[in-house]
């Protein structure tokens, strides 16, 4: 048997193994001396290593881990390379930290592998995706109390600096765009793409997401985080109409001590709520009482999305939401001018599709941006049917961090700096798992 080994200093003792009759695979496993620098997995000559990546919402963390050849090309639209050798889901409120998480899942991962009699090499990169603003590889989670620094973590799991990433979870999403095939998506715009232009992606769920991709210096899509879910909402109406002038200064009175509303206060899943509240409040004479008691209950925009007959109150609230959704997904598109795509993606999107895919509010407001109208006619715009492209994202990034070895040293930051969470109740969490 021969071995190609990358590093000499683990050559002599490597071969002892082989002559010994040990696997190269297990020698790397059990060897610290290694520290996780080679994971090459002898198999027909192909040289493999392990990547790790992960989900991580406020609720639950999944995980996976992927067997990829080293030699495997990325290609443009399809999956990244990798074959799933271990999955799990675990309920946050049951660790410290995502670091706490992470061991639980790499020792059930060897725990399953040994009773199938085989070895899981360590991970040599990870990307895991969070809710949350990162900044130089660290996060305040945002439904959750916990400080995750991915350079910390690295040197807890014997990975090379650099190789171990934290990114936003619209980032995620941003890169699963480029494992998106055309059955992975409806075209609201159908106009082919510019390769190498820009491209956007928004989506509307428990907040609005927001983010960018531009080829990097290597020809590769690198995607970057936004904020603009936090900037501040422009109500619109034809003539006299105020409708939403006055659902403006109902939220300002309500949020922020009469300042500023952001955009996320009315397009996301909260925003249908206080879409209806305000519908609520001024025509408390067209409320339907078994809806409104329901949603008392809960206020859950669901009860609006199930409750929307024709000319209702809900069905106001909708039309009123995707205006507003539609309105700042054009925003987006003048802002970007992504001629590469400009996807839509998130829960509530997929939940209200049939009012967004039909024509109506939502592309009426897409489109109405006065003298410079023109330019989204050049703009494809697509929403993404695919529940997983988060997660392809984050394996896409862990893949080409494997590929890639670029390592970039971080400045630490304090939780100080970093952006708080929300105020969350351990009831919360228990009611969702």
């Amino acid at each position: 048997i021969f071995f190609r080994i990358m590093y000499s200093r683990i050559y002599r003792p490597a071969a002892y193994a082989a002559l010994a009759g040990v696997s190269f695979t297990w020698y790397l496993h059990n060897n610290a001396d290694c520290d996780g620098a080679v994971q090459l997995i002898a198999k027909e000559g192909v040289p493999y290593r392990v990547v790790m990546s992960g989900d991580v919402g406020g609720t639950n963390s999944r995980l996976k881990m992927f067997k990829v050849d080293q030699n495997a090309e990325i290609k443009k639209r399809e999956r990244a390379p990798g074959t799933l050798i271990f999955e799990s889901k675990y309920a946050n409120i049951e660790f410290k930290s995502l670091a706490e998480v992470v061991e639980k899942f790499i020792k059930d991962a060897d725990a399953a592998a040994k009773t199938n009699g085989t070895d899981i090499q360590r991970p040599t990169s990870a990307c895991f995706a969070v809710a949350g603003v990162v900044q130089a590889n660290q996060c305040r989670l945002t439904n959750i109390d916990w400080v995750v620094d991915g350079d910390e973590m690295a040197k807890d799991l014997g990975i090379e600096l650099g190789n171990l990433e934290i990114i936003n979870d619209f980032v995620a999403q941003g890169y699963g765009i480029l494992t998106l095939g055309d059955n992975d998506v409806i075209p609201l715009h159908d106009v082919p793409a510019e390769d190498g232009a820009p491209i956007a992606c928004l989506g509307a769920g428990t907040g609005l997401g927001q983010c960018f991709l531009c080829p990097g210096p290597s020809g590769n899509y690198e995607c970057y985080p936004s904020e603009g879910g936090h900037a501040e909402w422009a109500p619109r109406g034809s003539g006299s109409d105020e409708t939403q002038l006055e659902l403006l200064k109902f939220l300002k009175i309500r949020f922020s001590g009469w300042n500023r509303i952001s955009v996320e206060r009315v397009v996301s899943g909260g925003g249908i709520c206080n879409i209806y509240e305000f519908l609520a409040y001024q025509k408390p004479h067209e409320i339907d009482p078994k809806v409104h008691r329901s949603f008392l209950q809960n206020r859950f925009a669901g009860t609006i999305t199930a409750n929307a007959p024709p000319g209702s109150l809900a069905d106001q609230a909708l039309d009123i939401f995707t205006a507003c959704y539609g309105s700042e997904t054009g925003v987006l598109g003048l802002k970007f001018m992504p001629f590469g795509g400009l996807y839509l993606t998130g829960g509530v999107t997929n939940k209200l599709l049939d009012r967004i895919v039909k024509p109506g509010p939502f592309m009426e407001a897409y489109h109405d941006k006065g003298r410079v109208s023109p330019l989204l006619q050049r703009v494809p715009l697509y929403v993404i049917k695919a529940e997983d492209c988060g997660e392809r994202g984050a394996h896409l990034r862990a893949v080409r961090l494997m590929k890639e070895n670029t390592a970039r040293p971080h400045e630490h930051l304090g939780p100080e700096v970093m952006v708080p969470p929300r105020e969350t109740h351990i009831s919360r969490y228990m009611g969702e798992w």
